[in-house]
């Protein structure tokens, strides 16, 4: 009896928290509240006429197309178009084997190389090098939007051995100088994918948001729909929305670090017997202009700070690591400001992204560098090339 009476309270009281706890995830669903600490909502702007219109977070963007990673801190979602399997912008699916013979480009890189109209360059890119060789070359478009050098680094080092590219393009630096929302990306810690997992399941319960909001105290208000395509997004507020003052935010990879990274990727790409090419991010942001946008969003700080100059520091960097390197080099950067409008009709008016044409001049100079590297290594491969060794 005594056990009987003690297991109908241990029950009656398991439902009663299960109401209570129910209620709650109700009560909250239905007044609208949201939270999710930073940084786990990654911040981006919805691009129209490539000028961000609305404040949107990754995966809201296109949703469903990013989850969380414990290494990466987002990821494609993998076998969701536009990725294949294997997480890389591709209709087409990689084969169990690599076919032999086959020339392989991974081009690494952020929205500047995953984003295109009506294409991404490295489409275009393996367009004209299957032409120019008679046979099909295939290009891996390993871009994300908003990653920079470190997250291209790590996804280099966890990724290299199983897609064996025999060169390996490296385009980063524009999220690199951005202000972050906490602190350096590589402050934050690598986290097992369980407890990534876990919370991934858990931050769908809004009663476990309401915990995290009485816990760490950070508001950041949920975007409207406007990116998903209703309603307005409420006005970016960068003290409120934002973990640090403008003023204080420091660089998601700090130069030092940015040109780390570099050296790191060129590195392991030689060690796995490939060649990497650096690209340098062309820009038409003009010196001592600091878009609104830019600051709302709290990538850039209000004191001054130049963009152009900023990003042109890690121009150099990319110079200098491709010339202390032996790197081969595609200088976008130098060949869009030397067209004869500066590269005005390259770019989007973002000043970042390309437009069609900026894709094709873009395509046009990464085919100058890697074509001759193709026919270089197939020489070397042939069997005329076997026999004379």
């Amino acid at each position: 009896m005594i056990v009987a009476a003690r297991a109908r309270k241990l029950l009656f009281a398991t439902l009663a928290v299960a109401l209570i706890l129910g209620g709650g995830e109700v009560v909250l669903r239905l007044v609208g509240f949201a939270y999710q600490p930073i940084p786990e909502r990654i911040w981006l702007g919805r691009l129209k006429g490539g000028i961000p219109t609305a404040e949107v977070v990754f995966d809201r963007l296109i949703p469903g197309l990013f989850t969380r990673d414990g290494l990466l801190f987002w990821k494609p979602v993998a076998g969701r178009p536009p990725f294949n399997a294997a997480g890389l912008r591709s209709s087409r699916e990689l084969p169990a084997v690599r076919p032999p013979g086959e020339f392989r480009v991974l081009t690494l890189g952020d929205s500047c190389t995953f984003l295109g109209e009506p294409r991404p360059w490295p489409e275009v890119v393996e367009e004209r090098l299957s032409r120019r060789a008679g046979r099909p070359v295939r290009v891996l478009n390993a871009g994300v939007p908003a990653y920079s050098s470190l997250q291209g680094r790590r996804f280099l080092e966890s990724r290299l051995i199983e897609l064996s590219p025999d060169v390996v393009t490296i385009y980063f630096g524009w999220n690199d100088h951005w202000r972050a929302t906490v602190k350096a990306d590589a402050d934050f810690p690598v986290r097992d994918e369980r407890m990534v997992t876990l919370q991934r399941l858990l931050s769908s319960s809004h009663l476990y948001q309401a915990m995290n909001y009485l816990i760490k105290g950070r508001v950041r208000p949920r975007p409207g729909d406007a990116a998903a395509g209703g309603g307005e997004a409420p006005p970016f507020d960068p003290r409120r929305d934002l973990a640090a003052a403008a003023g204080g935010q420091p660089l998601r990879v700090p130069p030092a670090q940015f040109e780390r990274n570099l050296r790191a990727m060129v590195a392991r790409i030689r060690a796995a017997g490939g060649t990497a090419v650096l690209i340098t991010a062309p820009s038409t942001l003009s010196s001592g202009a600091i878009p609104s946008y830019l600051v709302a969003h709290g990538f850039v700080t209000t004191d001054g700070e130049s963009i152009q100059v900023l990003h042109e520091r890690y121009v150099d960097l990319v110079r200098r690591v491709a010339r202390e390197t032996g790197a081969p080099l595609v200088d976008a950067a130098a060949d869009f400001e030397a067209s004869p409008d500066g590269g005005r009709a390259l770019m989007r008016q973002d000043g970042i992204h390309l437009t069609a044409a900026g894709i094709q001049r873009l395509a046009d100079l990464v085919v100058r560098v890697v074509a001759p590297l193709q026919g270089a290594r197939e020489s070397a491969s042939s069997p005329a090339a076997s026999r004379s060794r």
